[in-house]
């Protein structure tokens, strides 16, 4: 078996100004690969994984930019397909509280919104992995995108795969009512399922408030074996994030800890999700949880939407090893 893990997605160009400059100031532009897969993918090869991204890409400098950004970093790439369509962008504003973050996509009709089912051989390309991530970004892109991810998904059921899954709603693609019919038709066939706290309840319905418990209760109701919540403690706690996992009838946990500069936020539950599944292939899902929560901590202090974390970095925060300069 080659891979532990292939994800397949859409990579966007992201373009932002610098620092916390919005776009009708900026002078000047700073270019980043973004997509949730693509981020996970490098979390998880940097941090020692066998990783293979899938995607439909335009066949012009952008399209090969982002290929060439997965070569960077180790990633394979022999099954994308190239398409004479455009590359998907977003711009966006890195905004320092209390002003918001704020994307603006331009991805509409984009090669990976319009990928088809003839474009992947799902029985070939999943035989070749451990396990297979998706995300429901996908299936609001096009009809032919929730197509496409949810065969592939069935099929890496079929096969016996870990399938996991990020549920990923984003309000700028589509409404709450349309995400909750089309994502739950990806749910019978999730191994390892990742939420925030505010999606299990609004599209998935869980009126709980998060925790172990509503963790436990998702698993179970859900049928899915592993599920992650990652969710705001609010008054009850001084960290930032809390992460709970539910796996076979027991729980995990980890915490945000400490002083945490933010540089730029973005990609950071895809940090999660690449460390936890780097975690829970080696050893199961308590040291997913560690090396999830890591991970999201150190992509906090990162340029982009990437965490360029390597492994030495990550064991020595998890031994706690600290200072403020290595050499």
């Amino acid at each position: 078996m080659e891979f532990d893990l292939i994800a397949f997605g859409e990579t966007l160009v992201r373009l932002s100004p610098p620092g916390p400059e919005v776009i009708e100031q900026a002078k000047s532009l700073n270019m980043y690969p973004a997509g949730s897969e693509l981020n996970v993918s490098v979390a998880a090869k940097r941090l020692g994984l066998k990783v293979s991204y899938v995607s439909r890409l335009a066949n012009n400098p952008l399209g090969w930019w982002i290929a060439n950004k997965c070569r960077e970093h180790g990633i394979d790439v022999s099954y994308v397909k190239y398409a004479d369509d455009r590359q998907g962008l977003y711009f966006f504003e890195n905004g320092v509280p209390p002003r918001p973050g704020v994307a603006y996509y331009d991805r509409a009709n984009s090669a990976f919104a319009n990928v088809s089912l003839e474009d992947f051989d799902w029985p070939c390309i999943l035989a070749q992995t451990k396990m297979f991530l998706a995300s429901g970004i996908n299936p609001a892109l096009s009809p032919d995108a929730h197509r496409v991810t949810l065969e592939a998904v069935k099929q890496a059921h079929a096969a016996e795969k870990l399938v996991a899954f990020d549920l990923n709603y984003r309000s700028k693609l589509w409404d709450i009512p349309t995400a909750k019919k089309v994502l739950s038709e990806y749910l019978p066939y999730v191994s390892i399922l990742f939420t925030s706290g505010g999606d299990a309840a609004e599209v998935l319905g869980f009126s709980d408030p998060p925790g172990e418990n509503l963790a436990l209760k998702m698993s179970e109701e859900l049928g899915i074996p592993t599920v992650c919540l990652v969710y705001g403690p609010g008054d009850t706690s001084s960290a930032l994030w809390r992460a709970v996992c539910a796996s076979n009838g027991k729980t995990y946990t980890a915490e945000q800890e400490g002083a945490l500069m933010t540089v730029d936020r973005l990609g950071a539950g895809d940090a999660f999700a690449g460390g936890f599944l780097t975690g829970f292939l080696e050893e199961g899902p308590a040291l997913g949880v560690k090396m999830g929560n890591a991970v999201m901590t150190l992509k906090n202090t990162y340029q982009g939407d990437i965490a360029w974390v390597t492994r030495d970095v990550v064991d020595a925060y998890l031994a706690g090893e600290g200072g403020m300069i290595k050499r």
